[in-house]
């Protein structure tokens, strides 16, 4: 059979993976080179040091392998290396990562869990491939957010999102509470720990709302907006997120 190949098809197969390591170097050192040995030339390393930084090994600045090596000295300051390094990490995504007919990773080389709100927001802003790692051939540590997801994914088995009953539906829907994906979340989590301490009927309280929850079935009741005056009763336990 003969295979014929269009531009397109033949522009996907020569696609490019570019990798590029921001390596906080005031903050791993010489560790964070462990690996670099291993690098290929389509890999990229930049280098953020300030004058308080440790001292840079020349046998790492001799040998990181085919990749090529950026350095960038930057004024000293409080978390002079952290900023910039943030910085250019958003000036990167703009030049090398959105609308280029190459893929485009890259790993912030940092034991500062301060960079996972940054890895996070352009993962949703821009579907970017990255990730955190202590050490070049380290492996990826996970973001707060992924942690918790996963947490919320093992507790509750079979349980993907809160479900709502139709009174509960109505409730929200008449008395105008509408709910911020944070707050569905958070709904979702506290659910889970209900699950996890045995309840079966539970209260949740997140933010001002309260919610009466069939843990069993991940099911929410019914769902208040003013608690004041509220009574609750048939619950064998409260959750507070």
């Amino acid at each position: 059979m003969t295979e014929y190949y269009t531009a397109e098809k033949n522009k996907e197969r020569m696609k490019i993976i570019k990798t590029y390591y921001l390596i906080d170097y005031e903050n791993v050192g010489s560790e964070g080179f462990k690996g670099c040995e291993k690098l290929r030339e389509t890999d990229i390393i930049h280098l953020f040091y300030t004058d308080n930084s440790r001292k840079i090994d020349l046998d790492i600045i001799n040998d990181h392998g085919e990749a090529k090596l950026v350095t960038h000295k930057v004024p000293t300051g409080n978390q002079s290396a952290d900023m910039h390094l943030g910085s250019y990490l958003g000036y990167l995504i703009g030049k090398e990562c959105t609308g280029q007919d190459e893929e485009c990773k890259i790993v912030v080389i940092s034991k500062d869990t301060g960079f996972d709100h940054i890895i996070e927001f352009w993962k949703a802003e821009e579907n970017v491939k990255i990730s955190r790692n202590e050490k070049i051939s380290g492996k990826q540590i996970q973001t707060k957010k992924q942690v918790k997801k996963q947490t919320v994914q093992t507790n509750t088995a079979s349980f993907d999102e809160i479900l709502f009953s139709k009174h509960a539906s109505k409730r929200l829907e008449t008395r105008q509470i509408d709910m911020s994906a944070d707050q569905k979340e958070r709904l979702l989590e506290a659910t889970c720990k209900a699950k996890a301490k045995g309840m079966k009927e539970s209260l949740v309280m997140v933010d001002d709302f309260a919610f009466i929850v069939n843990v069993k079935n991940n099911l929410v009741i019914t769902a208040v907006n003013d608690t004041k005056n509220a009574v609750f009763t048939n619950i064998d336990g409260a959750i507070i997120n």
